[in-house]
């Protein structure tokens, strides 16, 4: 019996230790297109050549970009805040409050996409993150093409006098689980311009993912299931 009793004790703990161990975090953060990852597991944000058909209808004209190269922005904090932890700044010109030569920015909404791989092997339901956001002069977050976010404010007197801004707190946005695709998955973000001047995009956060039982917990369970049959056995 105390052999048996063992037995079950050792499965249930190798049972849930593969659990947590098979859980997995992804850092993720903006960065311009050839620039340094800084750690991050999402790809460089990359400007979008066409408009995508989940845009958000915000009265502003959509426009697609030339190309896909961005790059990084400098902010020392003086008019935007500084980026956040292991993230830039990013734009698809030189259209931040430093650049030189400065790039003006037409009004209306251009777009950019990352993308990051939870893996083929997990649950997207049990996938779960957030990001920290700051835009001039506001965005809209998409996942997988479902849109997380609807910007507020009304004018734009320096970036959005609502959420997102680019100064102040930087907004928490929630990673709906249910959004989740197994293998690769995509943030967009849908930058508006509304009064001309400084444009860019700053994001930083994380995901993660909780990969379906491999063959080590299902060996944990079986050894569960054994036991319990000798015990039934035994005692009958």
């Amino acid at each position: 019996m105390k052999f048996l009793s063992k037995i079950s004790a050792l499965s249930a703990v190798l049972a849930l230790t593969t659990v947590f161990a098979s859980a997995s975090t992804i850092q993720l953060g903006s960065f311009g297109t050839g620039t340094s990852a800084m750690g991050n597991g999402n790809t460089a944000l990359a400007g979008s050549t066409s408009v995508p058909g989940f845009a958000y209808n915000n009265g502003f004209t959509n426009y697609a970009l030339s190309s896909s190269s961005t790059v990084n922005l400098a902010s020392n904090g003086s008019v935007w805040d500084a980026a956040l932890a292991n993230s830039s700044w990013v734009s698809y010109a030189q259209t931040g409050p430093e650049s030189h030569p400065f790039v003006d920015t037409p009004n209306g909404n251009y777009f950019f996409a990352s993308t990051f791989d939870i893996g083929t092997t997990s649950t997207p339901g049990n996938a779960f993150g957030y990001l920290n956001v700051l835009a001039d002069d506001t965005v809209a977050v998409f996942l997988n093409g479902n849109q997380l976010n609807i910007p507020t404010g009304t004018g734009f007197p320096h970036c959005s006098d609502g959420q997102p801004t680019c100064v102040g707190d930087a907004t928490y946005i929630s990673l709906n689980s249910s959004y989740f695709v197994s293998g690769v998955n995509t943030l967009t973000f849908q930058v508006l311009q509304g009064a001309d001047n400084d444009f860019g995009v700053d994001f930083s956060g994380s995901v993660s993912t909780v990969p379906e039982p491999n063959s080590l917990i299902l060996l944990g369970t079986g050894l569960l299931g054994s036991a319990g049959a000798l015990m039934r056995k035994m005692r009958s």
